[in-house]
């Protein structure tokens, strides 16, 4: 099997996304198509508050490979991941946000990648828009993943390729905060799947505001870390990595 040969579903939640959904969407196709890539865009409109939702609509109608998906409620990131799990028709799925925040030349290394591994993770070492504070969240949060998980990968939150076979076959229970990313790549590990890396670039947010770093999520994510690490220690990583076991 080729690159070419794979069927992408590229998942783009967008909350608030109006500014520069429209761009996103038609340059992600495009990009796509100058790979020859069979592929569907599934935009997961989060219960936004602006016109994200009927400009969603908008490019469905003008598009057979766009669908649209709209959440009642706000479930951030990791709701719009588990829609796309459910919906996607692809062999693979990319989660690539509105804001696109990766350079899609990279695109490539993804689909080369997935010829021989189920999941492919993004590498970006250099973040410019960060600020220093967002820059020490970062570090922390992978290495102290690292240190509880023994996991010798070297990022878990950047914009990653799954096999739709694989996350269909476990369960995904933090998808409420930021560790959902890990918490995927910590799960299919332990049951056996394989995992690669890439190394890609990082593309400054020029639309629409980053939420990642509010201390709310922040707290959020790190007790989920060690909810889960604690079941780790008390089940064993093959039991918690299947169907879930509540504590």
């Amino acid at each position: 099997m080729t690159a070419a040969a794979l069927y992408l579903s590229v998942l783009m939640p967008a909350y608030n996304e109006e500014a520069g959904l429209t761009y996103a969407v038609e340059v992600v196709a495009r990009k796509l198509e100058a790979l020859g890539i069979s592929f569907e865009i599934l935009i997961v409109d989060d219960a936004s508050t602006d016109q994200t939702g009927l400009l969603a609509d908008s490019l469905a109608t003008k598009s057979e490979r766009v669908r649209v998906f709209h959440h009642a409620v706000n479930r951030e990131v990791g709701g719009g991941f588990l829609t796309g799990i459910r919906e996607a028709r692809g062999e693979f799925m990319i989660l690539i946000p509105a804001d696109l925040a990766m350079d899609l030349d990279d695109l490539p290394k993804y689909l080369a990648a997935a010829l021989e591994a189920d999941i492919v993770i993004g590498i970006c070492r250099v973040h410019t828009d960060y600020t220093f504070f967002r820059r020490i969240v970062h570090m922390v949060n992978i290495r102290l993943i690292q240190i509880l998980f023994e996991v010798k990968e070297s990022q878990f939150q950047y914009i990653s390729l799954y096999r739709l076979s694989v996350l269909r076959k476990m369960t995904i229970e933090y998808w409420r905060s930021a560790f959902f990313h890990a918490e995927v790549i910590i799960k299919a590990k332990v049951l056996g799947w394989r995992a690669t890396e890439v190394e890609i670039n990082y593309v400054p947010r020029t639309t629409g505001r980053a939420t990642g770093a509010r201390w709310r999520a922040i707290i959020r994510t790190v007790r989920d870390i060690f909810h889960f690490w604690l079941r780790w220690l008390w089940f064993g990583p093959e039991a918690v990595s299947g169907q879930q076991v509540n504590i």
